[in-house]
C-alpha cells in the first residue's frame, strides 16, 4: 500500500523508499513461504501416518515392497534436509534457490503420498484377508484344544469306569 500511495502521490517518497518497502514485502513473503512449507510438510507426515495406521509391516512388505525400499528412505532423507533449508533461510539475503529446493522436496513427498494412496486399497484388502485367516486359524486351534480336552476327559471317564468295573468284578 505504501508503494502504491507513493506512486499515486498520496504519500511522499522516492524510488529508494519504494524499493526499501518492496524489499520488506519480499522478505515477509520469503519467511511466510517457509512457514507454509513447514505446515505442508507436517500435514504430509501426519497424512502418511494416518493412512498407514493399522497397516502391518507384513502388509507393507508383501503388497507394497517399494515402500520400505524406496519411499520410506526418501521421505526420511527429505525430513533430514529440512533443517538445512531452514538454516540457509536468511531474510536479510533471501535465496530463491533454497525456496525451490524446499518446494521440490514437498513435491517429491506429494508424489510419495500419491503412491501410498494408490496402494492403500490393496493394503487394506491384504490386512482384512490376513485378519480373516488369523481368526480362522485361532478358531481351528481353539476347536483342536476343545477336541483334545474332550478326548482326554473321555479317556479319563472310560478309565474310571473300567477301573470301577474291574474293582466290582474282582472278589474281595
Amino acid at each position: 500500500m505504501r508503494i502504491t500511495s507513493v506512486k499515486f502521490g498520496l504519500h511522499e517518497g522516492n524510488d529508494e523508499y519504494a524499493r526499501n518497502n518492496l524489499d520488506k514485502v519480499f522478505s515477509h513473503i520469503y519467511r511466510a513461504t517457509f512457514e507454509l512449507f513447514d505446515y505442508i510438510r507436517i500435514y504430509q507426515k501426519e497424512s502418511i501416518d494416518k493412512k498407514l495406521n493399522g497397516i502391518s509391516n507384513d502388509a507393507l512388505i508383501h503388497v507394497f515392497p517399494e515402500y520400505y525400499r524406496q519411499i520410506k528412505p526418501a521421505m526420511e532423507d527429505l525430513i533430514t534436509k529440512i533443517p538445512a533449508y531452514k538454516k540457509d533461510k536468511d531474510i536479510g539475503d533471501p535465496d530463491i534457490g533454497v525456496v525451490k529446493l524446499y518446494y521440490h522436496s514437498i513435491q517429491e513427498m506429494r508424489e510419495h503420498l500419491k503412491k501410498i494412496d494408490a496402494m492403500l486399497p490393496s493394503l487394506i484388502e491384504y490386512e482384512e484377508k490376513r485378519k480373516t485367516e488369523q481368526a480362522a486359524k485361532e478358531q481351528k486351534e481353539q476347536d483342536d484344544r476343545k477336541k483334545d480336552w474332550l478326548v482326554q476327559a473321555g479317556i479319563a471317564i472310560i478309565g474310571t469306569v473300567i477301573g470301577l468295573v474291574i474293582g466290582y468284578l474282582i472278589p474281595k
